[in-house]
């Protein structure tokens, strides 16, 4: 017996007993065929275990029903979220997805670029590791580019963000009101139009509300644990510490824990950590994590949802425009902030309770 996805369609219009066109119809779902005739072929499909060939379909349409997708670092919890939103949206329109992770290497993501329109994918969905060399991604670009998350510097592209700004803004604003003046932010490189835009609602707040930002506690470093781990021993063993620490990235967040657990430092009667990204762990941390949580599956979806529309609006001869889809975030409060230590003895009898507010778009 012939092995599954032998069989053509002339073998299957033969069993059917209708002509190829009419299966081909049925399969590409093009043309008007009979409801009797339709369940003719499909029999037919189901009795020979008939699959037909994308590459070849492809071809024919013009399109290989195939999305790729260049991720930062596919072992973030951030990016995995994401994906998911990407591969529930693209299943539901008949679209299968290729993942290629750059591990935040310049050269790495153009590789996989490179192979990705090699495979005549219909569109792509990147999320860069360099606002300022994604410039040169759209350069030659054979395919609909669709951004997420980080986006080029000083570029009109289709992209799909968090209103970074706004979030930060927001985040910095409750703990002023808390009572902390001496907040310090750490952020990953400066290369990242996420952590520009991150740093530059925390500066707003502060200059909003005529508090000083001090030299010190602005730092810069690498979106990894052991970077946050680093910097918070850094922080806490300084001369003039923060009374509450702004952790603009999910994986330095943790770093900052691990050394307020090392250096044995209570949080949040000592210090305040509030971080960027809510995940599972960040509910069930000691104590539970106030955090930003942002809409990891929605970017997903809509980063699909505006790469459909370009493949549309490409194949009716239309002009592909520009868009960028700006998402509100949402500020959990949990116990990992409180007032600083100062303003303890007079809120003694404040008791903090998990809640969730929603940022402004700005």
């Amino acid at each position: 017996m012939p092995k599954q996805n032998t069989y053509t369609m002339r073998d299957v219009a033969r069993l059917a007993g209708v002509s190829v066109s009419t299966v081909s119809a049925v399969v590409n779902q093009k043309g008007i065929v009979s409801p009797e005739l339709t369940e003719r072929v499909q029999r037919a499909i189901e009795a020979m275990g008939f699959r037909p060939h994308a590459g070849a379909r492809g071809l024919r349409l013009g399109r290989t029903h195939i999305i790729g997708m260049v991720l930062q670092d596919i072992t973030n919890p951030f990016f995995v979220e994401v994906m998911r939103g990407v591969e529930d949206e693209a299943i539901k329109n008949g679209y299968e997805i290729i993942v290629c992770n750059s591990n935040g290497q310049a050269e790495l993501e153009q590789k996989h670029l490179n192979a990705l329109y090699t495979q005549r994918v219909d569109a792509i969905l990147l999320a860069p590791c360099d606002s300022y060399a994604a410039r040169d991604v759209m350069v030659g670009n054979h395919a609909p580019l669709v951004f997420m998350d980080c986006v080029p510097m000083r570029a009109e592209v289709l992209s799909v963000v968090t209103d970074n700004f706004a979030a930060s803004f927001e985040a910095t604003r409750y703990l002023l009101e808390l009572g902390h003046r001496k907040i310090a932010v750490i952020s990953g490189r400066g290369v990242h139009s996420t952590s520009m835009d991150r740093v530059e609602g925390f500066r707003h707040a502060m200059e909003e509300a005529h508090i000083p930002i001090l030299g010190d506690h602005l730092r810069h470093g690498v979106s990894n644990i052991e970077s946050g781990y680093e910097i918070g021993l850094s922080l806490l063993q300084s001369s003039d510490p923060p009374t509450a620490i702004f952790a603009l990235n999910n994986r330095m967040t943790l770093g900052i824990l691990q050394a307020l657990r090392e250096l044995k430092i209570p949080c949040p009667e000592q210090v305040s950590v509030l971080g960027f990204d809510d995940f599972d762990w960040a509910a069930v941390s000691d104590p539970p994590l106030s955090a930003i949580a942002q809409p990891t599956d929605e970017i997903g979806r809509r980063a699909v949802e505006l790469a459909l529309g370009a493949i549309r609006a490409g194949e009716e001869g239309a002009k592909v425009g520009n868009r960028q889809v700006l998402l509100k975030s949402s500020l959990r409060i949990r116990k990992s902030t409180g007032p600083p230590p100062k303003a303890l003895g007079e809120k003694s009898h404040r008791t903090v309770k998990s809640e969730t507010v929603t940022a402004p778009q700005s």
